[in-house]
């Protein structure tokens, strides 16, 4: 009777066991399951995420216009520009919703706000300048009043080039262009995220092989004389951006903008700057606008 006791006890307690342990398989399944369905969850999800990535700004019918309406030499066709006005709108309707500090890197985020910088500029030099004005300078607050609706903000001229600018690459200031003709020259391209680093460094050659906008080398005084750009902006090409010591040391000897200066300059320019270093001297700065008609016959 005892055998039958223990026998039919240790049954139970087998038929038990294995209850509990196929609850066990069974809830481990589940688990196993949930966290397979979590982590399909999370692949979808971040397979959303990607697909609803920051939409890109088709460049593609503003590149058109640049190539069309701009000469080699930067001067811009503002009367035929203006037959198409509407292609110039759509492309900075396109810049109002997009938020550039979602793009994925700082090429896309410059690209953006230099874009943005000389589209809004084209658009309001047509608005307020060309056939009104001789030059940017006799509109009030052009650069500082007007905004834009751009990166979901409403921003004046100067704000955007602030963007650009606090994205730290010196070589901004050779792609934006304010409309004028001392302005470095507007290039016939729309700047990409892709290219930007080639094209930077093309604007900064371009720049600075022009005797008339960029840099131009005296050899009887051994003087440097450059755009006026390099002294209101020295301290983002020093690295002391916002720097009034930056500016003064520009002023009075430039110095510390030649190093900068010689990585684009011509080459035989560049190998005067390093064997004896030139007296810095700065361009008086052409605010006419940076219009075809204008400069007719001036092609450089």
């Amino acid at each position: 009777m005892l055998r039958n006791t223990r026998w039919g006890w240790s049954w139970r307690r087998a038929a038990a066991m294995l209850a509990i342990t196929a609850l066990q398989l069974w809830s481990g399944q589940l688990s196993t399951a949930a966290e397979s369905d979590r982590g399909s969850a999370a692949v979808k999800g971040g397979q959303d995420l990607a697909a609803r990535d920051v939409p890109a700004v088709d460049v593609a019918d503003y590149d058109r216009l640049l190539r069309t309406y701009v000469t080699d030499d930067g001067w811009v066709d503002y009367t035929s520009l203006a037959r198409e006005r509407a292609a110039l709108d759509h492309f900075l309707e396109q810049l109002a919703g997009v938020s550039p500090a979602d793009y994925k890197n700082t090429s896309d985020r410059l690209a953006f706000w230099i874009n943005a910088y000389n589209g809004f500029t084209l658009a309001d030099a047509l608005d307020t300048v060309y056939g009104k004005h001789e030059g940017v300078r006799q509109v009030n607050g052009f650069f500082d009043k007007r905004k834009h609706r751009v990166a979901r903000e409403q921003l004046t001229l100067d704000q955007i080039e602030k963007r650009g600018r606090d994205l730290h690459d010196p070589r901004i200031h050779f792609a934006i262009v304010c409309a004028s003709a001392s302005c470095p020259k507007l290039q016939r391209f729309a700047y990409t995220g892709d290219k930007l680093d080639s094209q930077l460094d093309q604007a900064a050659r371009e720049f600075l092989a022009d005797p008339h906008r960029g840099l131009r080398y005296d050899a009887k005084d051994n003087g440097l004389y450059v755009s006026p750009i390099f002294k209101w902006y020295a301290g983002d090409f020093t690295g002391n951006e916002g720097s009034l010591w930056a500016r003064a040391k520009a002023t009075v000897s430039g110095s510390e903008l030649l190093d900068f200066i010689a990585r684009y300059a011509p080459a035989d320019v560049a190998g005067r700057i390093r064997e004896h270093p030139p007296t810095l001297h700065y361009f008086d700065y052409d605010w006419s606008l940076n219009s075809l008609s204008s400069h007719a016959g001036t092609e450089r």
